[in-house]
């Protein structure tokens, strides 16, 4: 694993080191008030940049925000830093790389663009491929006390909310979307009343061209609760299984066979087991549970 002050990233035109590139969107010069997008990669390639970048590039247009480099220039930019940065990995790793463009400090009034890359840490989600993630709808977008890493030996899963809208309504979960499966078909809470990720995007190209039926709707709880499986959709991890739903349990096989029909189409599309590339970095003792049932 490479040391982050090793690590370089791209600051206004010019690749510096990481922790200088940081500071301009951290405590340093500027504080993060901006836009921001992030990608993963998949045997070091890029997975869907020029979307990723499209909504970028929509959500400044849309808030007159002038970054100073077109877009064809930030893919390249994002290129450059990838390379800059391969020879500090090795060839299991993968990684999630960002794009920044943060307001100026008091003293400079105009942006800064940062991309960095970082490798993608496994272990913190690689567990919940086997046992699923636990999901809560609380009254606050929050992330409850007890939020540990996922793991063996007694670790609590990750919990993710589940938002609702005024009515009840399910909607998203923090940095996902959220879906289930009622008899075979894909239920997604409608899409006016969330923040569509590019992953729900694949998932719903996945499921036409595997054919599985996806109704859009408003939904409830209590059709999760009655639910088959369910999943959340996100940049690292593609799609995760939910196990539980405000301790009620979701279905009865972890994950459920239509999750694992579309980490497997997913798979396909990226060329490599992303799965099991996120398993294999595990603790010995985990991956020794898990291939030994």
């Amino acid at each position: 694993m490479a040391e982050e002050r090793k690590l370089v990233a791209y600051l206004n035109g010019w690749i510096v080191p990481y922790e200088q590139a940081i500071a301009k969107i951290g405590d340093g010069e500027s504080r993060f008030g901006g836009f921001y997008d992030a990608e993963r990669t998949f045997n070091g390639q890029v997975f869907k940049l020029q979307k990723h970048l499209e909504r970028l590039y929509h959500g400044m247009e849309y808030a007159k925000v002038d970054p100073g480099i077109p877009i064809d220039k930030m893919a390249e930019a994002t290129s450059e830093v990838l390379d800059a940065n391969r020879h500090l990995f090795s060839g299991e790793d993968d990684y999630v790389v960002s794009q920044v463009v943060s307001s100026g400090s008091a003293s400079n009034q105009g942006v800064n663009v940062v991309i960095y890359c970082q490798p993608i840490e496994f272990s913190t989600f690689a567990w919940g491929y086997v046992s699923g993630v636990r999901m809560i709808t609380p009254i606050t977008y929050s992330v409850p006390p007890q939020r540990v890493t996922p793991g063996y030996n007694g670790n609590i899963p990750e919990i993710y909310s589940l938002l609702t809208d005024a009515y009840g309504y399910v909607t998203e979960s923090r940095h996902s979307n959220f879906m289930f499966v009622k008899d075979g078909r894909i239920k997604l809470p409608d899409r006016s009343k969330v923040l569509a990720g590019i992953s729900m995007e694949t998932v719903l190209e996945l499921a036409e061209e595997n054919d599985i039926p996806v109704d859009e709707g408003d939904y409830t709880s209590s059709d999760v609760y009655v639910a088959d499986e369910a999943f959340v959709s996100g940049t690292r991890y593609c799609v995760m299984p939910a196990a539980t739903l405000n301790g009620a349990t979701i279905g009865d096989v972890l994950p459920g066979p239509v999750t694992r029909k579309l980490l497997s189409a997913w798979s396909k599309e990226v060329g490599m087991d992303f799965v099991r590339q996120a398993l294999d970095h595990l603790p010995n003792e985990d991956t020794q549970v898990i291939n030994t049932g």
